[in-house]
């Protein structure tokens, strides 16, 4: 039994951060979307930290989608995912990497996913107006955006789509 303990610890420091790496401050520029390059370096040392990081996997996944990195975006959101699939932020972000990508009825899915498991996820509502948007269908693209601006009245997404559809919020 000590000799798993001794192990575990072992296996604890050598997977410590190298010197010089504050976890914290990783944690943050993980989470930062400012920066989506220093975002990914960030997630990916949280993740040799933490291999079951969700959080990271979901922010890089994020990242990778502003750096326009699909194929890693998706194998990200796809991890995040797995460790957590309760959780609807990955769906939303699996959601953008398939309508960067063209296609729309992966997106849909996914968005419509994020918002059953968070009714609320007004960036989810937004994006899923602006799958319908492109699909042509206005009038429903309008009822999501408004959705998502009755949670956040400041969501770029939503204000941006009904303007291009010359509605108002």
């Amino acid at each position: 039994m000590a000799l798993f303990r001794i192990a575990g610890l072992l296996a604890m420091l050598l997977s410590l951060p190298a010197c010089g790496e504050d976890p914290t401050a990783l944690a943050l520029d993980c989470q930062n979307p400012a920066d989506a390059q220093r975002q990914a370096d960030a997630c990916t040392k949280l993740i040799a930290i933490d291999p079951k990081h969700r959080k990271a996997y979901d922010n890089r996944c994020q990242a990778h989608n502003q750096l326009e990195e699909y194929d890693k975006a998706l194998a990200d959101c796809n991890t995040a995912i797995k460790l957590t699939p309760s959780t609807a932020s990955p769906y939303n972000n699996r959601g953008v990497t398939h309508e960067m990508r063209g296609d729309l009825e992966a997106a849909l899915k996914d968005y419509d996913k994020a918002v059953s498991l968070n009714p609320s996820f007004a960036s989810a509502l937004a994006n899923r107006g602006d799958v319908y948007a492109k699909k042509g269908d206005k009038a429903r693209a309008i009822d999501e955006y408004r959705a998502a601006l009755a949670i956040d009245p400041h969501i770029d997404v939503a204000l941006t789509g009904l303007k291009k559809l010359g509605a108002k919020p």
